[in-house]
């Protein structure tokens, strides 16, 4: 138990401070954001944009990264290291080919989709946003080879690289905002493209430095693909499901008064400064740990190790919320007023806060069983639970926007992902008594 815990300690420590730096350097760009252009229906448009393009993203690259990582441990154990190579740059190819078709079907489609996603959108609002989800596509080849090499890093328990990469991709959207800005939210999405890229100055040289080399191998064939496949599509759905809250909210919220998408983000990047430092540190470190773990059959200690962190995240959290809550006007003034973020805007996001904060527990319980029902080859039970929240989800977003207005849709999923974490607490608790 020492070696893991050990290891998973000195990981964490390095995750944590380069999280620490990543976040404020996030909340900077943001305030830059809120200060240089507000909430209007300008940043409604882009953020709607974003998302749609970065959530798909992200959700297919977590789900490259999560399916890869106890694959490449098997490899290496059953075939050595220069399997393991061989393997990952048969994927990546695959990966190159596959993102260039994503990216041509999605231009198509995009016009569709932004109606979806913006319904309650007037004309102007939609056609901006149909620019600059056009603009932002080849985000998606840049995030997705990023999450190969992500995995390769991972599963040599190499840490620090991938987190510094969010420094680097922070750092060019505030050099953009500060210097560049006239260009407005065109620039901001085409700045996208250029951070993602930039993360790949990271995580590239630090793969090749633990020993990748790149070659060129394409085969569909390989055993190991076909069971990387089986782990990840589950997955991928599963993450989509969770994610697709954030699209549903940004859609019903849309149909309410201009600014609405901005308040509801601006809240919820808060939210995320908390999962994003501690949270996303405790599971990243953990969930490869857990694999190897799991697979040696040492199964008292993958199930002390999953106690540790999800006891861990608890005391992180809980006393977290009570002070978003106590305080969130004040955090909210301290972040983003200023500039064209006045005080009435600060208010509003201040009470959206609240709502989101109520759920801030369940949102980081969710990310840490989640992976760990992956961690223990179980894809299903996520998945399944996962669509039950989006359908409450969606339900709720609906009743209370009505009633509350914005505020409405961050309480739908304060509720929607506390149900959810009790069905996967009763579903890991089950599984780890049939192990």
């Amino acid at each position: 138990m020492e070696s893991p815990r050990k290891k998973a300690m000195e990981s964490a420590k390095i995750i944590i401070i380069f999280g620490i730096f990543s976040k404020f350097l996030i909340f900077f760009k943001e305030a830059l954001i809120a200060s240089k252009i507000g909430c209007c229906f300008r940043t409604d448009s882009y953020f709607i944009a974003f998302a749609g393009i970065n959530i798909l993203a992200e959700t297919i690259g977590e789900g490259i990264t999560t399916s890869m990582i106890p694959t490449l441990m098997k490899i290496e154990t059953k075939e050595g290291k220069d399997k393991k190579i061989d393997y990952i740059n048969n994927i990546l190819n695959m990966i190159i080919l596959f993102s260039l078709m994503l990216i041509f079907i999605l231009w198509w489609a995009s016009p569709f989709l932004v109606k979806i996603l913006a319904r309650g959108f007037n004309s102007d609002e939609l056609s901006l946003s149909l620019e600059l989800m056009h603009l932002g596509l080849p985000m998606i080849i840049f995030i997705l080879i990023r999450a190969i090499f992500a995995a390769y890093l991972q599963s040599n328990h190499g840490f620090k690289a991938g987190s510094k990469s969010w420094i680097y991709y922070n750092l060019v959207y505030i050099i953009y905002l500060i210097f560049f800005n006239k260009y407005g939210v065109h620039g901001l999405m085409i700045t996208g493209v250029l951070a993602s890229f930039s993360q790949l100055l990271l995580v590239v040289p630090a793969s090749i430095n633990m020993g990748y080399k790149y070659k060129w191998n394409l085969n569909f064939k390989d055993s190991y693909l076909n069971e990387m496949l089986i782990l990840m599509m589950p997955i991928i759905l599963g993450l989509f499901i969770n994610r697709a809250n954030v699209l549903i909210d940004k859609s019903v919220a849309s149909t309410l008064a201009k600014g609405s998408v901005s308040y509801l983000n601006y809240a919820n990047d808060i939210i995320q400064l908390v999962l994003g430092i501690f949270v996303t540190a405790i599971i990243t470190v953990l969930f490869p740990i857990i694999s190897e773990e799991y697979l040696k059959e040492n199964i008292e200690d993958t199930k002390a190790i999953m106690h540790k962190g999800i006891s861990t995240i608890l005391k992180i959290t809980i006393p977290t919320t009570l002070i978003l809550i106590m305080f969130s006007e004040p955090i909210v003034r301290l972040f983003f007023e200023r500039g064209v973020f006045g005080p009435r805007v600060t208010k509003i996001t201040s009470e959206v806060l609240v709502y989101y904060a109520m759920g801030l527990t369940s949102m980081a319980m969710i990310l840490i069983l989640t992976k760990l029902h992956y961690a223990i080859y179980d894809t299903r039970t996520p998945t399944m639970y996962g669509i039950i929240g989006v359908i409450i989800n969606l339900i709720l977003d609906i009743v209370l926007s009505k009633y509350m207005g914005i505020s409405g849709i961050a309480l739908a999923t304060s509720i929607s992902t506390t149900i959810v974490v009790v069905l996967l607490i009763i579903g890991l608790n089950k599984r780890l008594n049939e192990i």
